[in-house]
């Protein structure tokens, strides 16, 4: 059992409860990371796309009061866990998980949702040497195609005007910002920096279906202090539970 500490609403402490396998994927700050990014408020509905345990919708379910959201995961004994921990969290009661497979929504997930959050498999698979279990290889592990699938099916998933947020590897940028400019516009990069003066890893991208295709820059996200100790900044996202702040150059 792990617990990320996190608050509700600045004032009513509460703590996200998640039960996670002990060898294969773990929930790490990128899960709470992707969950202060996205847009959402008070009755919205979300989807979280490769949903894992449930820690990005459950910490975003935290913040966000009446939130409606639904998770689907492909791997049947992580789904079982993911409804296990909504269970765990008293807040997290308009959450439900469904087994489908990101690539390929059916048609009744379509069109229906405010917000869609994905973390998906970051290393292609030609390049990359995949873990030897198998829950890591299929959390880790992208297929040829998969990726420009996964924001597709975001897009048949969203309303008209709503926002796609994802945390991804910053060396794809150009990338994924080529298979976005279909369907997506008023792109925001954030880029995430492990120190000041370094290159940043990885990314938060949000997008809204239909836009124009504008790209803005933001401010990095800085995580950690020279000691290794997180910034001020990381520190409030990431033990209060606060949005992140898309601020454009």
């Amino acid at each position: 059992m792990i617990e990320i500490p996190t608050s509700l609403d600045g004032l009513l402490d509460q703590r996200v409860k998640l039960e996670q396998p002990t060898i294969g994927y773990r929930v790490a700050i990128d899960t709470v990371l992707l969950a202060a990014a996205v847009p959402a408020l008070e009755g919205d509905k979300i989807l979280d796309m490769g949903c894992g345990v449930g820690g990005a919708m459950i910490c975003l379910a935290c913040r966000v009061p009446n939130m409606k959201g639904l998770g689907i995961e492909i791997v049947p004994e992580i789904v079982e866990l993911c409804h296990h921990n909504i269970g765990r969290n008293v807040f997290a009661s308009g959450l439900v998980v469904r087994r489908e497979d990101a690539t390929s929504l059916p048609f009744d997930l379509h069109g229906i949702f405010d917000h869609v959050l994905m973390n998906p498999p970051y290393h292609e698979e030609k390049r990359h040497d995949a873990s030897p279990n198998d829950l890591k290889h299929a959390a880790n592990i992208e297929k040829k195609g998969d990726l420009i699938l996964w924001i597709a099916a975001a897009a048949a998933a969203l309303k008209p005007s709503g926002t796609l947020t994802m945390i991804h590897r910053a060396d794809r940028h150009d990338e994924i910002l080529s298979f976005l400019q279909k369907t997506f516009g008023e792109v925001e990069v954030l880029p995430l920096l492990p120190k000041t003066g370094t290159v940043p890893k990885r990314m938060l991208i949000r997008a809204r279906k239909n836009a124009a295709f504008v790209v803005q820059n933001c401010y990095p996200l800085i995580l950690h202090q020279d000691s290794g100790a997180y910034t001020e900044e990381a520190d409030t996202i990431l033990r209060l539970g606060e949005e992140i702040a898309f601020r454009p150059f």
